[in-house]
C-alpha cells in the first residue's frame, strides 16, 4: 500500500512539476512582447535558435563520443577500477578522471551515464564530477590569468579533498543506491534511443 502510494505521490509531483513548467514558458513570451513588442520576442526565438544550432552538433558528437567509450572499454575494466571491485581507490580514481577530462556538459554527463551502465561506482562518478568541477586542470591556466595565483592556490587547497571525499560518502552511507541508478540511467537512455528512433521514423 505505501509502495503504491508513494508511486502515485511521485507521479503527481511530476505531473504537478510539467503543469507549472507549461504555464510559466508562456509566461515569459507575454512579458517580452509585453516590455519588447514583437521585435523582442523574435529576437529571443532567434537567440534561441542560434543556440539550438551551435549545440546540436555537440550533443551528437558526446553522444558518439560515450557509445564509442562503452564500446572500447569493456565492463570488466570498469568493475576493476571504478566499480564494486575498486573500494576506496574507486572514489580516487574517480576524482583523477574527473580532472583530466576534457570537454563540458554535453561530453562528460554522457559519459558518466556510460561509465554507470558500464559498471561504475555512484560514489565514484559523484567525484568524478565533482572533479570535474572543482580539479579540472584545463581550467586551472585560465583561472590563475584572471584571478592570480595566490587565490586559484587557496581555492584548490580548499577543495582539494572534496571529491574524495564526497564520493567515499556516497560509497559508505549510500551503498545500496548504485543498482537503483544505474537501472534509472538505463531507462533514460533507453527512451532517448526510443525518441530518437520514432523521430527519424517520423522523418
Amino acid at each position: 500500500m505505501c509502495a503504491v502510494q508513494s508511486k502515485w505521490q511521485k507521479e503527481s509531483n511530476r505531473e504537478q512539476d510539467h503543469l507549472g513548467y507549461g504555464i510559466s514558458r508562456p509566461h515569459y513570451g507575454f512579458n517580452c512582447f509585453y516590455q519588447g513588442g514583437t521585435p523582442l520576442v523574435g529576437g529571443g526565438f532567434l537567440a534561441g535558435g542560434k543556440t539550438l544550432l551551435q549545440v546540436f552538433p555537440l550533443l551528437i558528437i558526446a553522444f558518439v563520443v560515450a557509445g564509442s567509450v562503452s564500446t572500447l572499454i569493456s565492463k570488466e575494466m570498469v568493475n576493476r577500477w571504478l566499480g564494486e571491485e575498486a573500494g576506496w581507490k574507486g572514489p580516487f580514481l574517480g576524482t583523477l578522471l574527473g580532472a583530466m577530462v576534457p570537454g563540458g556538459p554535453f561530453f562528460f554527463y554522457p559519459l558518466m551515464a556510460t561509465l554507470i551502465i558500464s559498471g561504475a561506482n555512484i560514489g565514484t562518478m559523484i567525484s568524478f564530477v565533482a572533479a570535474k568541477t572543482l580539479w579540472y586542470v584545463g581550467r586551472i591556466p585560465i583561472e590563475i590569468a584572471f584571478v592570480g595565483v595566490r587565490i586559484t592556490v587557496i581555492r584548490f587547497i580548499i577543495t582539494f579533498a572534496i571529491p574524495v571525499l564526497a564520493g567515499a560518502a556516497v560509497n559508505y552511507f549510500l551503498p545500496g543506491y548504485t543498482a537503483r541508478i544505474r537501472s534509472e540511467v538505463e531507462l533514460l537512455r533507453a527512451k532517448g534511443e526510443k525518441s530518437g528512433k520514432g523521430g527519424m521514423q517520423d522523418d
